[in-house]
């Protein structure tokens, strides 16, 4: 099912994001988390690719399981140190396997590298990446957007420029970035549509689960608030039982304001995804 058709009035669309643990790491404790999502529901799930094709196979893989479970995969897929050709094997192959939504993202550079350099023979930007997919695959695509501005841009307008360059190369839909601040987000709908931007933005929400985690600029304002419960806390499962009251209502307010719906980033966890959908009586069994 192309995710894009999914977005109509009186639907909220649901979707979880993971990630390929490293290659010896457990993936069948991801499978096992797939099995214990199933029941939410999701209308899709989101798997991440590593920086420069670094966990290709498992990236097929996990694609290739999801389909087999009858959920439907979003295949993200970046620039990142590839050329047209090794570009179109990997597209081929997860075409063959089922996959029919794709993330188109320029990615983030290389552990180790300080900024994002274009492979020879490959693409500089997302809109090229989307543009190249839409003229040889039929898959429907997703690309990223920053409420609060991509880290990398020089102004809001100049970060908006760049997001209606990837809709009008092809882009069906969007999926925003982490953000805490509710308003950020009405705020950049509101001119994104100014802007002729029309396609549906989902909104992406990170349950925040550690203190540990504002150890990390992530690039994204957080609240005091949510900073305060959480290092206030006296162990982790308090910790995370505050993140999840902070997301629920996020998640709340997002909905009952006419969002479309949730992007939840679980990072491999089922609890945020089932807790989060229970507060907001979604949950099905």
């Amino acid at each position: 099912m192309p995710i894009a058709r999914l977005f109509r009035p009186g639907r909220t669309v649901l979707s979880f994001e993971v990630f390929p643990p490293k290659r010896d790491g457990d993936v069948e404790s991801l499978y096992r988390a797939f099995d214990e999502l199933a029941p939410l529901r999701p209308d899709y799930i989101s798997v991440t690719y590593g920086a420069g094709g670094t966990n290709v196979g498992l990236h097929y893989e996990i694609n290739a399981r999801l389909v087999r479970l009858g959920i439907t995969p979003l295949a993200h897929f970046t620039c990142v140190g590839q050329g047209r050709d090794a570009i179109r094997g990997q597209l081929d192959r997860l075409w063959e396997a089922g996959v029919r939504n794709i993330l188109a993202l320029r990615g983030d550079p290389p552990k180790g590298s300080e900024r994002f350099e274009r492979h020879p023979e490959g693409f500089a930007h997302a809109n090229e990446l989307v543009a190249f997919i839409r003229e040889h695959y039929g898959f429907c695509i997703g690309a990223a957007c920053y409420p609060e501005k991509h880290p990398e841009a020089g102004t809001a307008e100049s970060d908006l420029a760049h997001l209606k360059n990837k809709v009008q190369a092809g882009a069906d839909f969007l999926v925003s970035q982490m953000f805490f601040d509710n308003e950020a987000y009405f705020r950049f709908v509101a001119a994104c549509r100014a802007a002729g931007i029309a396609a549906p933005i989902q909104p992406g929400v990170m349950p925040v689960l550690t203190p540990k985690f504002f150890a990390r600029d992530w690039g994204v304002a957080v609240p005091a608030a949510l900073r305060t419960a959480l290092e206030g806390t006296a162990d982790h499962d308090e910790a995370a039982a505050r993140g999840l009251e902070f997301a629920s209502a996020q998640c709340r307010d997002l909905l009952g304001r006419g969002a479309p719906g949730l992007h939840l980033y679980i990072m491999n966890k089922v609890r945020p995804a089932r807790e989060i959908l229970q507060g907001l009586g979604k949950a099905k069994s």
